[in-house]
Order: structure tokens, then sequence, then C-alpha cells
């Protein structure tokens, strides 16, 4: 027990940083926030700034912006840190991909989170579903799924299926990305639950670089080509759901391992061998092989321990043994957008697969959250 190895480096506030292509460094570390429930993710905010968290992940749909920007101002106020000392990401809604619906989806983000800027914002998702293409939804509307006539973020047909926009595309929306650059309202822009042919799409007509990809990823989902993709065309390639969502992931069918990561007998070993948690074992393996992590929790006990990664490393040997462990499972397909043709992860489902309806009508907040 506690056979970790010692580093000697000191690392900066913040924890290990990466040279975005845009020229911005970004902390590899991010709090993440879906799935945060009200009236706790402020504090969970707090904690980690005031413990040397320096990137805090958000977007419209998790509902919660609004609690993060009121926690952003107190640290502010409070001194704890200056604005140009955090990374703040956000992402645009799938509801918003048309042109002329992608600025006040930002601004709405900036008004929450009392910003005057966001240093990423990335295109949630490659498919504009759950849209009704009709008008902007922003968190005011309803970051809930509703019929589309009201205007909610998650907009339902009148059979109680997702809505989708077939009239838009992610190309056209990417272009209307780097405009927020030239207006200075964001600094670097990304993407998010993109796959391969998606992202050389995006890159092959990009004026301001491709920055980011925030994908799923965790020990049983390694992503191993995609990474080599990212790295190939300088694109910093980050994880969430890096502990593979705990038990409150949207899994429709159970890993083949039977378990989860958190509870993974490997992962249960190496946590002993070294004298620490699963948790922080899978988070050090995520920024050792490379990767930008995302880890939410609101419990501060765990925001803290969490973080706790910078002064120890695996060994190669036991890096090497992480390989056993990718079975490939997705815990968030969500089909029931996969009716729209940019769905990313069609190859994914399973045979015979048929469109679901909605099924969870409190998107993204707390345990009763939908898709991220």
């Amino acid at each position: 027990k506690g056979a970790s190895r010692t580093l000697s480096t000191e690392v900066p506030v913040g924890g290990i940083r990466k040279t975005l292509a845009s020229g911005y460094e970004m902390p590899v570390f991010s709090l993440g926030t879906w799935k945060a429930k009200a009236g706790l993710t402020g504090a969970a905010v707090e904690t980690a700034i005031k413990s040397g968290y320096r990137n805090i992940d958000t977007a419209n749909d998790y509902n919660n912006e609004a609690e993060i920007g009121a926690s952003l101002k107190k640290m502010f106020d409070e001194k704890v840190v200056t604005r140009d000392e955090v990374f703040i990401q956000s992402k645009l809604w799938n509801s918003n991909h048309r042109p002329e619906h992608v600025l006040p989806d930002l601004e709405q983000t900036l008004k929450d989170l009392q910003l005057d800027y966001v240093d990423m914002y990335m295109i949630h998702w490659p498919q504009a579903a759950p849209s009704s293409g009709k008008s902007a939804s922003t968190r005011v509307d309803g970051a809930i799924a509703d019929h589309w006539s009201k205007n909610p973020m998650f907009p339902l047909d009148d059979e109680g299926y997702f809505c989708v926009d077939v009239e838009s595309h992610y190309i056209e929306t990417w272009e209307t990305m780097e405009k927020l650059v030239d207006k200075g309202l964001v600094k670097s822009i990304g993407i998010s639950n993109f796959n391969k042919t998606q992202i050389e799409e995006v890159v092959a007509v990009a004026k301001h670089p491709v920055s980011l990809l925030q994908n799923e990823s965790h020990v049983y989902l390694q992503q191993k080509d995609i990474v080599d993709q990212c790295n190939f065309r300088n694109i910093c390639f980050q994880s969430f759901s890096s502990l593979g969502s705990g038990d409150t992931n949207y899994a429709s069918y159970a890993s083949p391992t039977g378990t989860i990561p958190l509870k993974d007998p490997h992962i249960a070993r190496l946590a002993e061998k070294y004298g620490k948690s699963p948790a922080q074992i899978m988070l050090r393996w995520g920024v050792q092989r490379g990767i930008s992590v995302v880890s939410k929790s609101v419990t501060p006990e765990r925001v803290i321990s969490n973080f706790d990664i910078w002064d120890w490393e695996l060994t190669e040997e036991d890096m090497k043994s992480f390989d056993q462990l990718n079975c490939g499972w997705r815990h968030l397909l969500w089909g029931e957008v996969s009716h729209h043709p940019d769905y990313p992860f069609k190859d994914e489902l399973p045979y015979g697969y048929e469109l679901e309806k909605c099924s969870n009508f409190a998107p993204g907040q707390g345990s009763d959250a939908a898709p991220k």
C-alpha cells in the first residue's frame, strides 16, 4: 500500500496545462457540472476553486449556469481568483444549431455565468436534435422535455418523440461559432460527441482551429483511435464521464465486465497498491495518458480528493495494464435522437434498434438527469 512514485516536479496551481491549437493555455483537469443538483453546484464550484481547480465545465442545458455564475462572482469578489485565472468552458445546445440561434444561446450562458466571454465554447452534439429549428431556446424557456409549441430545450413532437431539425448541419453551426471568436465572446472553440468522420469534416473547413473534442471516455471506453486522431490534428481530447458516470450512468445495456469502472476489481487492486481511491487511480491514468479530464462531484471531500493526483504517478507497467479494461462500453448512446442524420453513434446501436420516445423530462438535472 502507498506504492505510488512521488514526483519531484513542481506542478502549477490548477495542475498540468496544455496549449491549445488556438494558442491559449487550458488546465487539463476540469470540474464537471452535468447532473449536479441545484443548490449543491455552486458550493462545489467554490470548493473546487479554493482547492486549486482552474477549469470549470458548464452547459446551458444543465440548468445550473446561473448558480455557477453566482459562485464565480463570489470567488472573484473575494479575490480568491481573478477572471483570467479560471478557464470556463460551455456548450451550444442542440436546439440552437441554426446560425441565427447560436448567439442567443451564448448570450444566455454569458448572462447566467455573469461573464463577458467564455474560454471555450463547444458544439455539444453534432445533431440538431432535440430541435424544432423554429427559434432559439435556452434555460429560461425550459431546460426540460415538453411539446415543441412551448419552445423548450428538449422539444417533443405530438407523439412524444424528440423533434429533429434535418435542415440544419453542424458545418453551418461551426462557421457561425467562428464569428463568436472574432467578436471576442469566446477565446477558443471546440466540439463534443462527434465521431471520427465528423471531426474531419469540421477540420476541413475550420478557419479558427478545432481546439477541443470532449467525448465520453473512461477505462471501459478508452477511445484510442480518436485520441490518436486528435493528437494528429492538434486537437486536445477531453473525457467526460471520466469515472464511467458511476451509478447514475445512462447505459441501456450492462457493461461486458458485469460492473462499472468505479467498482472494477482491477481498479480496486491498483487503489490498494497505491493507497489511493479508485477515482484518483482513473483520473491519474487519464492525465498521465496525455488527455484532459472532466470529473464531477458535489461532495466537498470528493471534489478535493479527486484533484489530488499531481504529486504521484502510475508505473509504466500499471499504465499498460489498463488495456485489459478497454471493452468499448459507452453509457451515453442516447438512441432517442438517432433519427437525425447527424447522430454520431449509429454503428453502436444494437441490431434492430427501434426509436424510443423520450422517457426523461428533466434533462441534465441532478440524479434525474437526461443526456449530457
